[in-house]
């Protein structure tokens, strides 16, 4: 019967723990791969072009960023559920958006998931709210 409970207990460990390394996972990579193919360019940044194929591929998925899980009240699968969110994206005003503040590091990231951008994204989305966070 131990024998049993034993078991039990460690198969239920388990798969907690892998579980939880796949979401860790699944909102991280080493940078290299999916996602460094989404080039922004340097002026007319188009939300449905450059930014929400970021937004879908690094945060707005696997409880994360998604309409279910809604991770910090934000959902960055539509452009709706972006600017909802009062704050997040001041347009015309990177420096003062939230969203700028935590993908630039100013601000931490409420779990220990470093947040996966390069240099061209990062300046990319900075433009396209510089440019209005136009729906577009």
């Amino acid at each position: 019967m131990k024998r049993t409970a034993f078991l039990t207990l460690f198969i239920a460990t388990m798969a907690i723990t892998f579980s939880a390394a796949a979401l860790l996972s699944s909102c991280d990579d080493d940078g290299v791969g999916p996602g460094d193919d989404i080039v922004f360019p340097d002026k007319d940044v188009s939300y449905s072009a450059h930014v929400q194929p970021y937004f879908n591929l690094r945060c707005a998925n696997y409880g994360c960023h998604e309409d279910q899980t809604r991770a910090g009240n934000l959902t960055l699968t539509s452009y709706t559920g972006l600017i909802e969110r009062p704050g997040m994206v001041t347009p015309y005003d990177a420096a003062s958006s939230l969203l700028m503040q935590k993908i630039d590091g100013r601000l931490p990231h409420p779990i220990d998931v470093p947040i996966l951008i390069n240099e061209n994204q990062l300046k990319g989305i900075e433009t396209w709210i510089n440019e209005g966070a136009k729906q577009n």
